[in-house]
């Protein structure tokens, strides 16, 4: 996991390599033990807009006046902010590369681009759900303990058995 420092009363976390916006802004304020409405206060935001930041499917997105008070309160440069942004088109239903998250547990915000099917790193497929009990994944905001909220397999533990590449026999590539 990426280190934190503490600057003043704020305890600075790191984002992680390609980490999405909501996943990092609730790691921020678990470490910081922030609510949403106290984060918008601080920021001067409704809370509705602090906890929309975190859900990626509700599509808000700071503007630039908001990113730039958010950047000044998370100590992250403006630009590292934006790189973090949803990418448009969206995939609304929240997934993750297993192998990914094992090496860094972070969502990245790539896996929410809709028409990325794989892991361009692992070449596996994006999972949607839990492989062992199939329940959808919740938003990452939401992944303080890491794990399926049914069966409690924790996140960097799930893999396809075998793994299914997309293009092979047994994937359901093509299918609607």
């Amino acid at each position: 996991m990426s280190e934190s420092k503490r600057q003043g009363w704020v305890i600075q976390v790191e984002p992680g390599a390609g980490e999405s916006l909501g996943h990092f802004l609730s790691r921020f304020r678990r470490e910081n033990c922030l609510s949403h409405k106290t984060l918008g206060e601080v920021l001067g935001v409704p809370t509705k807009v602090v906890s929309d930041w975190e859900v990626p499917s509700r599509r808000r997105i700071p503007d630039t006046a908001e990113l730039e008070r958010l950047s000044q309160l998370v100590g992250i440069p403006l630009s590292r902010l934006r790189e973090m942004m949803p990418r448009e088109p969206l995939h609304l239903q929240t997934r993750l590369c297993p192998a990914c998250y094992a090496e860094n547990p972070v969502h990245q915000a790539g896996w929410q681009q809709q028409g990325v099917e794989e892991c361009d790193r692992h070449q596996i497929r994006l999972l949607s759900a839990c492989p062992n009990c199939g329940t959808g994944f919740r938003t990452p905001s939401l992944w303080w303990n890491e794990q399926c909220e049914k069966c409690q397999t924790a996140l960097n533990e799930m893999t396809l058995n075998p793994p299914v590449h997309l293009g092979q026999p047994g994937s359901d590539a093509g299918c609607h």
